[in-house]
This record gives C-alpha cells, sequence and structure tokens, in this order.
C-alpha cells in the first residue's frame, strides 16, 4: 500500500493517535480530514496545522455524522482511507451507586457505536474509491483488566466488528481493505489521567506510527503495536489466569485499598 496521494477521513483527530497521525499522513503527502467534538477546539489544532481541513463532528451522533457526510460528499469524493480513532478511557467502579446510565455506557456510544456509526456512513465512498477501513482496538481488547471493564469490551467490540466486516466485503465482493490497529499502552495520548509515561510497557507515540505504516505498507490485516503483541499472546494462551493477574495488578493501581 503506497502511504501518499490518498484522501483520509480521521475521527478523534484534535489529539493523541489520531493527531499524530493526522500529522504524519499530512507529511507523507496526502489529503487529510480531521473531526472533533469540539469546536474550538479543532480550530486551534487547524490553526496549528494548516495543512489540515476540519469538521466539528460527534461520532455518537446521528445528525451531526450525516452532516459530515455531506460535507465529505461533496467536498472530498475521492475519500479512499477512514481512521477510526476517537475514543475515551475510564477507570470505572462498577459497585459505585451514583454511577448513571450516562456515564456508565459513554464508552459504548463513542469508542464501538462511534466506530460503526461512522464506518456505515462512508462504506458507500470508500468501496467505490477501493479504500482502507483502519479501526483503532487496544491491546486491552484482548482480556480484561478489571479497572476498564466497559472500555475492554468495547475494544473487542470493534475487533469482532472488524472482522466481520473485512469478511462481508470478501463475501459481497466489495474492494474494501478492513485493517485492525492495535495499539497497547500509549501515555503521550493521554487517553485517560492516569497514564504514566515512565511505565515498563508504555509505548512512544512515534513508534506506534513507524510500526503502523510499516504493516500498512505490507498490507497487514492486523497490526500488534509494542506490547499489544504479548497481550494478545496472554489472551490466547492461559486467558482465565492472565486475566486474573492482569486485573488484580490493575485494580491496585487504580482502586488503591483504603486503610
Amino acid at each position: 500500500m503506497e502511504l501518499k496521494n490518498h484522501t483520509i477521513l480521521i475521527t478523534g483527530g484534535t489529539s493523541g493517535i489520531g493527531l499524530a497521525f493526522a500529522q504524519k499522513f499530512a507529511e507523507l503527502g496526502n489529503r487529510v480530514i480531521i473531526t472533533a467534538r469540539n469546536q474550538e477546539k479543532l480550530d486551534k489544532v487547524l490553526a496549528e496545522n494548516p495543512d489540515l481541513t476540519g469538521f466539528a463532528s460527534d461520532v455518537s451522533d446521528e445528525k451531526s455524522l450525516t452532516e459530515l457526510s455531506k460535507f465529505i460528499v461533496a467536498n472530498f469524493p475521492d475519500l479512499d482511507i477512514l481512521l477510526n480513532s476517537a475514543g475515551i478511557m475510564r477507570a470505572i467502579n462498577l459497585f459505585d451507586d451514583e454511577l448513571s446510565l450516562a456515564e456508565l455506557t459513554a464508552e459504548v456510544d463513542t469508542n464501538l457505536l462511534g466506530t460503526i456509526a461512522v464506518t456505515q456512513k462512508f462504506l458507500t465512498v470508500l468501496s467505490k474509491n477501493h479504500g482502507t477501513v483502519i479501526n483503532v482496538s487496544s491491546g486491552l481488547s484482548n482480556l480484561a483488566d478489571g479497572a476498564h471493564p466497559i472500555y475492554n469490551l468495547t475494544k473487542a467490540g470493534v475487533h469482532f466488528y472488524s472482522d466481520a466486516l473485512r469478511e462481508q466485503a470478501k463475501h459481497f465482493g466489495h474492494d474494501l481493505r478492513v485493517v485492525e490497529l492495535v495499539p497497547p499502552l500509549v501515555a503521550e495520548t493521554n487517553l485517560e489521567a492516569h497514564s504514566d509515561t515512565t511505565a515498563p510497557n508504555n509505548m512512544r507515540l512515534s513508534d506506534l506510527i513507524e510500526e503502523t505504516l510499516t504493516g500498512l505498507s505490507k498490507n497487514a490485516e492486523r497490526i500488534d503495536a509494542g506490547f499489544a503483541k504479548t497481550l494478545h499472546t496472554m489472551g490466547k494462551v492461559d486467558s482465565e489466569e492472565n486475566t486474573r493477574k492482569l486485573s488484580a495488578s490493575m485494580l491496585r493501581s487504580y482502586f488503591p485499598p483504603t486503610k
């Protein structure tokens, strides 16, 4: 896969993984459109990155996605890559009686339903343009870590959705490539306040981009980056025991016992 002269739409493009890829893809000679819910933040990023185009859009809102679709079809009909990067991650105590349903399901709306909804809006144009969908899951899609019960399940859902979409594209004869990008902890993204840049399994954002570009150039369908390779193995071999061990460690870190 040549990594230049593409038209690329990136959700969650004003920070973290999304912004880093937007900047890199633009540098490589691609037309890049980023989306985010916050117009003010989007304007700031666009002012600092004049080679990017932006459109304010909420991946969990159907009306907002319809407006985004109209904008893309009218201005970028040659769209051929979609990178679903919008995501949130929170440590949640499921025994917190004050936790509202909206708080409990926010990650489902953004990480899982958002990925499905955005992809559905652009399947026709992407297929027509022999395009590619890149869905960002997580190393934590392989096994539960206890501290992030909703995040884990949403990323596992993204994994299975990506597999199903890929197989349907083959079955129905659509020229659409589906790639699952599986990052480990990338603390530079500030996905959550607890992130530790010194953690031994943390991956540098620049290294994630390098591994991803290598995987894309080799037409990989799944790109396990950094420690995500180990998590993938842990999810297949002794998964129950590995889940218990990982959860015990993560729960102590995020919810330390009170004396």
